[in-house]
């Protein structure tokens, strides 16, 4: 089995800068995955030599491409291809794209969202996951994706490796999420659809109507606590989709089989009303559901928290993990009720696998809230639940460290 192409630059270092920037490239492999920093270094010559890959190599058709600030100086220049009058792009059926400045002009004198529509043909490519595109992307591609089958909208990495939500609620950054609902709707009928770090919910109700029949797999994912920061809002909460959201979303994609999104708790007690929604999908087997961490209402914020370690205790108060509590007893208790209240003249449902964070788990750097690094929280927790061979439904996690305070879980009401 051919093995896909990795490319790593790290600019500070130069050993990785010797030995990470490959010389020659040949046409060995479909797939090519390609890690770049700028601020110094060669960064651009990696960026070169991959563009000469893909102009030279008519056999690539996957390519993954990260373009980050990194290194010890950190300049402007957000590398993109140099591109060069006629040169052509294989049929790329699989595009992911983070860091890339679309709107740069070339030395060709267009931008590159312009050299890329007419370096390739788009219309076969099958899944594209790309983090939030500028305008012109939205303008040039509208429509244009005729392949299309899986599509990834997220927000864009941070230096520090976590996510950047799209945390404006000024005019401009509401009609820019109107644009982003629109342009999902010109893509023809999606299997697979994620949509994360939005700051707001994006309007569903047209995009199931384009796409619902034929989903099959659909995450709505926003980031918690990512934006009372933006706002100066303490009591900021990450939207949720309301129980008549998830039933529209149950009579819109009937064939959906696995399901993502966040779920809100409070009053010391788990959503039994929306958790009995989310059971009764007729062809749903699996569920992945995001809890918050800490209890937003119980959390001070003041600058100062950020940057004065003495001033913590006195003006920040303390973080409260939110109840009820996440542990393998309540968890497998939610996974039974789940199966349970899905059942149909005593059948069980068709949920098959659950996976429950508290906390962004899955942020790159070491999971948990994006917060100052200096500026210590409780770590995040995930648990996961099966049915076994034997139909016997099973669960285990990785509880942070603090294990203590979660012994004791809230029962079900």
């Amino acid at each position: 089995m051919q093995q896909n192409q990795t490319w790593h630059t790290e600019p500070c270092y130069e050993a990785y800068l010797e030995h990470g920037v490959p010389s020659f490239v040949e046409c060995t492999s479909p797939a090519i995955e390609s890690h770049v920093s700028y601020g110094s270094g060669g960064g651009n010559n990696a960026v070169n030599q991959l563009y000469d890959t893909l102009v030279s190599c008519p056999n690539v058709r996957s390519l993954s491409l990260s373009i980050r600030q990194g290194g010890c100086v950190i300049g402007n220049d957000l590398f993109a291809f140099n591109w060069k009058e006629g040169d052509v792009f294989p049929p790329l059926q699989n595009l992911t794209l983070s860091g890339y400045d679309w709107d740069a002009q070339g030395r060709n004198g267009r931008s590159n969202v312009q050299s890329w529509k007419k370096a390739m043909d788009w219309s076969q490519l099958k899944r594209l996951d790309i983090d939030l595109p500028p305008r012109s992307f939205l303008e040039a591609f509208g429509g244009q994706l005729h392949g299309l089958e899986s599509f990834t909208l997220r927000p864009k990495w941070s230096f520090w490796g976590d996510e950047v939500t799209l945390c404006g609620f000024d005019n401009a950054t509401n009609q820019l999420r109107k644009n982003y609902t629109s342009f999902i709707t010109t893509l023809p009928s999606l299997r697979e659809l994620s949509i994360s770090g939005m700051g707001e919910l994006l309007n569903m109700t047209p995009i199931l109507s384009q796409h619902g029949a034929s989903l099959e797999r659909l995450s709505i994912h926003e980031f918690e606590r990512d934006c009372n920061y933006a706002t100066g809002n303490a009591t900021w909460t990450r939207p949720f989709l309301s129980i008549p959201d998830i039933e529209e979303i149950k009579r819109s994609a009937p064939y959906l089989q696995s399901l993502t999104l966040d779920i809100y708790r409070s009053a010391n007690r788990w959503p039994t009303a929306t958790l009995k929604a989310l059971s009764t999908f007729p062809n749903l087997t699996d569920l992945t559901i995001n809890f918050d961490l800490e209890d937003p209402w119980r959390t001070k914020y003041a600058e100062h928290c950020m940057v004065r370690e003495e001033a913590r205790d006195e003006y920040c108060g303390v973080n409260e993990l939110m109840r009820p509590y996440l542990n393998k007893t309540t968890v497998t208790d939610i996974f039974q009720r789940l199966r349970r209240f899905g059942g149909h003249d005593g059948a069980k449902s068709n949920i098959q696998t659950l996976t429950l964070y508290a906390g962004d788990h899955g942020r790159q750097e070491g999971g948990g809230l994006r917060i100052p690094f200096h500026y210590e929280h409780p770590k995040p927790i995930k648990f996961k639940c099966w049915v076994d061979g034997n139909g016997t439904e099973e669960c285990n996690g990785r509880v942070g460290d603090w294990w203590d305070s979660m012994r004791y879980g809230v029962e079900l009401d």
